[in-house]
C-alpha cells in the first residue's frame, strides 16, 4: 500500500463533502426508516474507509462490501462492521437486507440497471435502498474519467434505471448552494490541466480540513438542515433517492 494514497484517502473520506452526505443520509432515514420489531439488517456497498458506518449504525447492524485494497485495509480494523465482504457486484449473498446503501457507486459501475436490480432483489420486502450519485451529464469532465464514473446523472435518468419491484419515496439534488462554487472551481481545473498537459489520470482535490473545508462544511449542513421528504431541487452537485422494495415490511431475511 502506497502511504501517500492511503492518507489522501483516509483525508477526503472525513472531509466536508462527506460530513454533510453523512448529514443527509442521517436525515432521509429519519423520515423513510420504518419501526422494527428486531434488529435492522443494513449493507452498504462501496463502503469506502467507513467513514458512512457510525451513521449507518445508527440505525441497525452494518455489513459492508468493498473492493478496494486501500478501502478493505481500514475496514478490517473497524470493530463496528459485523461482516466486511471483498466482493464484486453482483454477488451471491446468503441474505437480504432491511436497508441497502451506495454513496456515489452505482456511477462506477457499468451495467447500472442491473445493479438496482440486484439491489431489489436483496431487499427484504418493504425494506429501503438508499443512493447518491453525481448530478449533471453536462458537467462530466476528466475528474469522473479519473475516478471511474461511467456517467452522471439527471433526476429522470436514474429514474429510468430503477425496476418494477422498487417504489420511489424522495428524492433530491443536493449540495445545491456550492453548486456554482464547483463549477467554476471545475472549469479553472480543466483548464489548467489542459494548458499543462497533465495525465488525464490525475484528479481534482477536494478541501478538507482548515479553515475554508470549515466553512464549506457550515454551507452545506445548513441546507441540509432544511430538507423535509417533499425537498425536490432541480440542480446541486449529486442527487439522491431513496426507494422501497414493494412489499410489507417485516419479512424474515433468506
Amino acid at each position: 500500500m502506497k502511504e501517500a494514497a492511503y492518507l489522501r484517502y483516509v483525508n477526503e473520506a472525513s472531509g466536508w463533502l462527506h460530513e454533510g452526505r453523512r448529514a443527509l443520509i442521517d436525515r432521509v432515514l429519519g423520515f423513510h426508516l420504518p419501526p422494527l420489531d428486531r434488529e435492522r439488517e443494513i449493507l452498504e456497498l462501496g463502503a469506502g474507509v467507513g467513514q458512512n458506518i457510525p451513521t449507518l449504525a445508527r440505525h441497525g447492524v452494518v455489513d459492508a462490501l468493498e473492493i478496494d485494497p486501500l478501502g478493505l485495509a481500514v475496514l478490517r480494523q473497524r470493530a463496528d462492521l459485523r461482516t466486511l465482504l471483498d466482493q464484486p457486484i453482483p454477488c451471491a449473498l446468503g441474505q437480504r437486507y432491511d436497508l441497502i446503501c451506495a454513496f456515489d457507486v452505482i456511477e462506477h459501475l457499468e451495467d447500472d440497471r442491473g445493479a438496482l436490480r440486484w439491489i431489489a432483489d436483496h431487499l427484504n420486502p418493504g425494506g429501503l435502498f438508499l443512493a447518491t450519485v453525481p448530478a449533471h451529464p453536462w458537467f462530466f469532465s476528466r475528474h469522473d474519467v479519473a475516478v471511474g464514473h461511467y456517467r452522471r446523472y439527471t433526476a429522470a435518468s436514474f429514474q429510468a434505471i430503477v425496476p418494477d419491484g422498487l417504489e420511489w419515496l424522495s428524492g433530491s439534488h443536493f449540495n445545491t448552494r456550492l453548486f456554482p462554487v464547483a463549477v467554476a472551481a471545475r472549469a479553472l481545473w480543466v483548464a489548467k490541466h489542459r494548458l499543462l498537459r497533465t495525465p488525464p489520470e490525475d484528479k481534482q482535490g477536494v478541501p478538507g480540513q482548515g479553515m475554508v473545508g470549515r466553512l464549506l462544511s457550515a454551507v452545506f449542513l445548513d441546507e441540509v438542515a432544511g430538507f423535509t421528504p417533499q425537498t425536490r431541487r432541480s440542480f446541486g452537485l449529486s442527487y439522491y433517492a431513496c426507494l422501497r422494495r414493494k412489499g410489507s415490511a417485516g419479512a424474515p431475511n433468506l
